[in-house]
């Protein structure tokens, strides 16, 4: 089973957006991600991870490479 929020549930805070490697100047608690992935790589992901529930792809354990 897989589960991933709707992108309705903003205010709920359950969503996936795209990521920026620009964090807000000054104290927050955004924490960083891998330098080399695309800002929609987490989006990416969980497409992927419904092709393979959905057979579409070959079931892996390693992280597909990001598209460029």
């Amino acid at each position: 089973m897989l589960y991933v929020a709707m992108f309705d549930e903003v205010d709920e805070g359950a969503t996936i957006f795209k990521i920026s490697k620009n964090q807000p100047v000054g104290e927050s608690t955004f924490v960083s991600f891998e330098e080399d992935i695309p800002s929609d790589y987490y989006l990416y992901l969980t497409g992927y991870a419904g092709k393979m529930l959905r057979k579409q792809v070959p079931f892996t354990f390693k992280d597909p490479p990001p598209k460029r």
